[in-house]
């Protein structure tokens, strides 16, 4: 193979690498190094990961479920009702920037569109559902991706990401707060061709919430088959390689959206600006499969338990100022994706 060649074939695979680190996303196999006017780079990720997706497509649904919520104030009250269903609808798309052994960068945009309808909307007499029913909550936003391996078997991970999440209409309509953003840093080591760890810290300022917390990565090959893959606290899964072109994956992992929601009318005298929090803990199947060439699809199913659905009010000096509080019963859920990835490094 002539250098020219092998250096096209480099550059369309080093796209893959740089997303080993992130919560839901995994890369191809390669060697443990890559040599650079001879010096050796650390090469992350481990044989028989997932592929990674470099343009995705995802539809989720979690069928009807009972909505109780409940207020400490008696003007908002408590209420109930029966949805239909909640769908999330995803799309992302990851481009290199800068692709050298020595140093690497990538940059993604997504777009993530979620919908709450009710079961009977019009027979709705709770001021809060009314204003939530079909109601288009959208996250817009980018994010930069930095790797810089040295020599040996180290390497270093900085992500810093900005979105705008809410029920706005169009980008032009938004404002700052919409606005979230977050910053992390890993530093990654390659034991061996089968184990990769790595330590780090996240922070984010997300709609008037801020938090701090630390990050590990740990990814192992117990054989050609079988392996973990696990980016604490978000995500840890258990791979099964069925062959080179189809994979089973079973996940424990936790989600979540924050939603910036203005002028909520709450009752007939009370008009507020909310911060709307989901989040939920999910465990699950994925079966991914290679269609053909770089096309892959993957299908999702498992169980998720809530953990959090509150309205909280915006402008406090309290991040956790909840108005009204509400509860989810465990349930099913399911999705497909489909993917685009870089064709594998060929020999």
């Amino acid at each position: 193979m002539g250098k020219k060649q092998s250096d096209n074939t480099i550059h369309k695979y080093t796209f893959c690498c740089l997303l080993a680190l992130l919560a839901h996303l995994t890369l191809k196999a390669q060697q443990s190094t890559v040599n650079w006017l001879q010096r050796d780079f650390c090469q992350t990720g481990l044989k028989g990961m997932a592929p990674s997706r470099g343009i995705s497509f995802e539809r989720s649904i979690i069928p009807e479920y009972h909505l109780a919520s409940d207020s400490p104030e008696d003007e908002i009250g408590d209420a109930s009702s029966d949805v239909e269903h909640q769908s999330v609808l995803k799309a992302k798309l990851r481009a290199p920037l800068w692709n050298s052994d020595g140093f690497k960068a990538v940059i993604g945009f997504k777009y993530q569109k979620e919908e709450i309808k009710f079961d009977d909307p019009e027979e709705l007499e709770y001021s809060l559902y009314k204003n939530i029913n079909n109601l288009n909550m959208k996250v817009m936003g980018t994010d930069l991706i930095m790797l810089k391996p040295f020599r040996g078997n180290k390497y270093v991970v900085v992500r810093g990401a900005i979105n705008y999440s809410g029920a706005f209409k169009k980008l032009s309509e938004t404002n700052s707060n919409f606005l979230n953003w977050s910053v992390s840093a890993l530093f990654g080591i390659r034991k061996n061709e089968n184990t990769e760890m790595g330590f780090g810290v996240n922070y984010s300022n997300s709609l008037n919430v801020k938090s701090v917390y630390p990050v590990m990565l740990y990814n192992h090959n117990f054989n050609e088959k079988w392996g973990i893959e696990a980016l604490l606290p978000k995500r840890a899964a258990l791979r099964y390689n069925f062959n080179a072109k189809s994979l089973a994956v079973l996940v424990s992992e936790l989600d979540g959206s924050r939603y910036y929601i203005p002028d909520v009318e709450l009752s007939a005298n009370r008009v507020e600006d909310l911060r709307m929090e989901v989040s939920e803990l999910k465990f699950g199947l994925s079966y991914q499969r290679q269609i053909f060439s770089i096309l892959w699809m993957s299908v999702d199913a498992g169980y998720r338990k809530n953990i959090g659905f509150d309205f909280n009010r915006y402008f406090s000096g309290s991040n956790r100022d909840t108005i009204v509080k509400s509860q989810i019963p465990g349930g099913m859920y399911g999705g497909i994706t489909l993917f685009l990835t870089p064709p594998p490094k060929k020999n």
